[in-house]
């Protein structure tokens, strides 16, 4: 993820619907899948020590659950590496944040200070390695001291890793799914997932945030220079994939032609062609030019390597006249 499409990502939780689809998820608590957008308010996210040392936490939510109205506080903080200190920045983050609670009498009716949940969103690419507990960075305390040592633990969301929300509509699953695609189809799936999701009016406020990350995240990936954000996404997904539905038919065969001939099989190598032959068929019929004269000829003669060439000429945009004109005639 390039700084652009960072920067953008974090915008995304700015929103209350993405940060309730966050809990409702990833925490382990029935009353975090009941929470309406209505329940989040955005928090300052910086603070000064006693000393006027300024501090700054990427993201805090407060959402009011339950009957008294308890504020869970949430903090988020985006890494793309993993930092062997973060519990122990978080150790910070939470005080800091309390003390700051206190000096401005935002404590809860009976007087106390709320919980807090420290959430790490990591979307580095390789694995987290550091400790999720300060224990993990302190030596085993002498004999009676244990019960004074700090024990701030924070949760962990490795998007590149963690399993998917039970609710498929979850908004934040779907991203995920998409930064995770490894392959056309799967990318395909989860943008097919994201554009349907776009259309419930409960993301509404959301929808630009959205689509303007999924937008920069196709551009990085494809360098399509020509979209426009001002599409819908629905269309822009739909004439950006149009013709990878027969790429992904083409890497299907490709991948079965392969194993064919690894296995020295005749009829494996034959059935690849055939099919590679009805898959570029297929992309001419999609296409408003019509291809030279001959070119059935051409197709029918043609060897497997030759098949591929043209698929992944035609697929990539260009003119069936100047691919077909240009080709010879290969040998079978």
């Amino acid at each position: 993820m390039n700084t652009r499409s960072d920067t953008l990502y974090r915008q995304l939780f700015a929103h209350p619907e993405i940060v309730r689809d966050l809990l409702a998820g990833f925490l382990p608590a029935g009353w975090a899948r009941s929470l309406e957008v209505g329940a989040f308010e955005r928090v300052n996210a910086s603070y000064a020590s006693d000393r006027g040392k300024q501090r700054h936490q990427d993201m805090v939510w407060r959402a009011k659950v339950g009957g008294e109205w308890v504020y869970v506080y949430i903090l988020l903080e985006f890494q793309a590496r993993s930092d062997r200190w973060m519990a122990l920045r978080m150790q910070v983050y939470v005080g800091l944040l309390l003390q700051d609670l206190v000096a401005q009498h935002r404590l809860t009716r009976r007087g106390k200070l709320p919980p807090v949940v420290p959430i790490v969103l990591y979307h580095g690419r390789n694995p987290w390695r550091a400790g999720r507990e300060l224990a993990d960075l302190m030596l085993a305390p002498p004999a009676g001291l244990e019960a004074y040592q700090p024990r701030q633990r924070y949760m962990l969301i490795n998007q590149h890793r963690h399993m998917n929300p039970d609710d498929p509509a979850n908004i934040l699953g779907i991203v995920f799914r998409l930064l995770r695609s490894k392959t056309n189809k799967e990318m395909l799936s989860a943008l097919s997932a994201f554009a349907e999701r776009m259309k419930a009016p409960d993301v509404a406020r959301a929808r630009d945030s959205l689509a303007r990350w999924v937008y920069t995240t196709l551009q990085d990936e494809f360098g399509e220079a020509n979209m426009s954000f001002k599409e819908e996404p629905t269309m822009l997904f739909n004439r950006r994939f149009k013709t990878y539905e027969a790429l992904l038919e083409y890497e299907a065969v490709e991948r079965g032609r392969k194993e064919g001939r690894k296995e020295g099989r005749k009829e494996g190598r034959q059935e690849a062609r055939q099919i590679l032959q009805e898959v570029l068929a297929k992309l001419l019929a999609r296409n408003s030019v019509a291809p030279p004269a001959g070119t059935p000829e051409k197709i029918a003669a043609a060897n497997a390597k030759q098949l591929s060439a043209w698929i992944q000429a035609l697929a990539a945009g260009d003119d069936p006249a100047e691919v077909f004109t240009a080709a010879k005639r290969p040998a079978a």
